[in-house]
């Protein structure tokens, strides 16, 4: 509720020395809890407010819960004696009022004349039709190109061998008390009874189990590729509308590591082929007109294209290490070059590791911070989320088997007493234990520099080092965004995740690195839960977006256009610090939004906790060490009398962080409080 809207009014603020006319305007400052009643439906709400609390600052505060709706459409009515009063909005309010003209306490749905589309069924355009399904919403299309859900980074960015790097407790897509808690039944509720970091072809199955028992695939055109999205009207006009023209299109995927490479992969170009597909000639081409639509193209649509001088005389095995198309036999036993420092380069150096590499070169220009699965665990269940500090030292327990602090790391910036810190970097988290284990037996070694050129089975670098007896050069050099996209959405710029300004056209294409000095997730869980209601609240709430921003309280939404950071830099694709200016700036000037979300924290820590356990954890994490621990002698790659190294996180230490936790919440409580006394 609002109520930080209503007036505060003080008792020494009043004289009560004074007589007459001013005397009677004198009033009571003390609290009295205020029943309000829908007499249709018997809904009551609660509300501690002062005695001299005015009809129209209750209004006004009301207004605001339900999405700015008009106060005109409701009064309050209290018992006068065997009649009824109708109060006027000078009026106190009373401890017991009526509310007519409202059906409820909650946001009311906006209706549009037209259907709603959603561009895209991967993660987050699953989460949008659970969205709609659980408001009783059927009104929606979903528009994909695959003839199946699960989106481009699953189908096709992905290989055979990955696996989910984060905790599926906290990125399942059905991720959310509505769907996820005890007594659901769809999917089985909380997925207790999944791997904790299931395989690629299990994470698809999960998509189209949801798909299934849900209902969504009765909502789904497959096989079908959006081409343009017209605005049709005026901007702004309330009847404007929108029309999707629609390709059906033949998919052309692969489901096999290694092999043959896709038409369209051997024709890719600095733009990417998102849309290589052939038209479908037994299907028509249509138009779809909406009132509303969103796109959910993704980030990890393109790998980077990067051809090496001499790249010819290499005489080796040089392969992208994405989209299935290595074949990782070729490593068994080799001397391998891994180009990159992203998330995919942590997928390769354990698909590597699984089989029997015998030394990895990992060649960067920037070493990024990788996360260890007890981290990620940690920070996925905190509430509220863990600071930038905390965050690095929780990090720095599995960086000593590497010999590195991390509070030397480029995208660190903190204090010289590291209390605290904030991270800034292009790349999110790789995460995985096997980065640490590997380098901890000198299997993978970072190696700061570039790639110059190639010779036979040799590599130069930039700084003049060769590197001799090289077998294979796996190219993990980051994936680009559909450039595509800005010309199908018509998009100059995102005004916070709304293309152009107008918020009945949203995306979000899961934003790009880390900016943070706080950390709530290495999932999208959280993420998408919030993107999608924040999309769904403004399209449910549409007389919200005009009275914010009319009055300027949207003047602080970041602003992206295409060409930033880098010239080729499409306008949908935000970076982090473009998502987290977005959301705060929402969630401060939104109580109605802020209140359909404010759960999320509370509800991400029970459900990692429920599903995955601190015990569970530390076992799965445990035997995957150990499981290495074994297979790298039985390979080769390490000395058989090699001595073990212990798993670096214990029950122990993740209790005493806890503690740490604990009390910088509590510090902060005090000093937050220490600050409002002050003001």
């Amino acid at each position: 509720m609002a109520l930080e809207l209503i007036p505060y009014k003080r008792l020494e603020d009043q004289d009560f020395s004074v007589t007459g006319e001013k005397a009677g305007k004198l009033c009571s400052t003390s609290y009295i809890d205020v029943q309000l009643i829908i007499p249709v439906s018997e809904e009551t709400l609660t509300l501690p407010l002062q005695t001299c609390t005015k009809v129209q600052e209750l209004k006004s505060a009301l207004s605001a819960k339900l999405g700015f709706l008009e106060t005109d459409r409701f009064q309050f009515v209290v018992k006068q004696g065997c009649t009824f009063k109708r109060l006027q909005e000078s009026d106190q309010v009373r401890k017991k009022m009526t509310v007519h003209g409202l059906k409820t306490f909650k946001p009311p749905l906006h209706k549009y004349p037209h259907p709603y589309g959603i561009i895209g069924a991967g993660y987050n355009g699953i989460k949008t039709a659970l969205y709609f399904l659980r408001d009783n919403q059927t009104d929606f299309t979903i528009f994909d190109r695959y003839d199946k859900v699960g989106g481009h980074a699953w189908l096709e960015s992905a290989n055979k061998t990955t696996r989910l790097q984060t905790e599926f407790a906290t990125y399942h897509v059905w991720f959310g008390q509505e769907w996820s808690s005890e007594g659901s039944t769809l999917c089985g509720g909380p997925p207790v009874d999944w791997e904790p970091w299931p395989a690629r072809d299990r994470v698809v199955e999960h998509f189209e189990l949801c798909a299934r028992e849900y209902g969504i695939y009765a909502h789904c055109q497959l096989g079908v590729n959006v081409e343009s999205a017209d605005l049709i009207g005026r901007e702004k006009k309330d009847d404007r509308y929108y029309q999707l023209t629609c390709q059906p299109v033949l998919p052309h995927r692969k489901d096999v590591q290694g092999g043959e490479k896709l038409e369209h992969h051997k024709v890719a170009t600095e733009e990417g082929y998102a849309g290589a597909f052939l038209p479908d000639k037994s299907r028509k081409k249509f138009v779809f007109s909406c009132s509303c639509f969103c796109i959910w193209p993704g980030n990890l649509i393109n790998p980077r294209q990067i051809q090496y001088a001499g790249e010819d005389l290499f005489d080796g095995f040089i392969e992208y290490g994405v989209e299935m198309r290595c074949d990782y036999t070729n490593v068994t036993g080799k001397r391998v070059i891994i180009h990159g420092h992203g998330a995919f380069t942590m997928e390769n150096i354990r698909t590597c590791c699984e089989y029997g590499a015998m030394h990895i070169d990992l060649v960067c220009r920037k070493r990024n911070l990788t996360c260890p699965r007890v981290v990620s665990w940690f920070i996925n269940q905190a509430s509220p989320p863990i600071t930038g500090a905390h965050c690095l030292n929780l990090l720095n327990v599995a960086y000593k088997l590497c010999d590195y602090d991390v509070w030397d790391m480029h995208s660190v910036h903190g204090n010289a007493a590291r209390t605290t810190a904030s991270l800034a970097q292009r790349t999110r988290f790789g995460i995985g234990d096997i980065y640490f284990l590997a380098a901890a037996y000198g299997i993978m070694e970072v190696l700061v520099d570039n790639i110059k050129r190639c010779s036979g089975r040799t590599v130069h670098l930039e700084s003049g080092r060769r590197l001799e007896d090289v077998d294979v050069i796996l190219k993990c050099v980051g994936m680009l965004p559909d450039a595509t996209v800005d010309r199908v959405v018509k998009a100059k710029y995102m005004r916070g995740f709304w293309i152009n300004g107008d918020p009945r056209r949203y995306t979000c294409a899961d934003p790009d690195g880390i900016y943070a000095a706080n950390f709530a997730a290495t999932t999208i869980g959280p993420g998408a839960y919030n993107w999608v209601a924040l999309m769904k609240h403004v399209w449910d709430c549409p007389n919200e977006w005009i009275q914010l921003d009319e009055t300027g309280h949207l003047a602080t939404l970041p602003e992206h256009f295409a060409g930033d950071p880098d010239p080729d830099s499409p306008a949908y694709f935000i970076n982090a610090r473009h998502s987290v200016g977005t959301m705060f700036t929402y969630s401060m000037v939104s109580p109605a939004y802020r209140e359909k979300t404010g759960h999320m924290d509370k509800y991400k820590h029970w459900v990692a906790h429920y599903v995955f356990p601190v015990d569970k954890l530390l076992a799965a994490a445990r035997a995957e060490w150990d499981a290495y621990e074994v297979s790298f002698r039985e390979m080769g790659m390490v000395p058989k009398d090699a001595p073990l190294i212990p798993y670096p996180y214990t029950k122990e230490f993740i209790e005493e962080q806890y503690e740490v936790h604990r009390l910088e919440i509590e510090q902060k409580e005090i000093e937050r409080g220490a600050l409002q006394t002050r003001s």
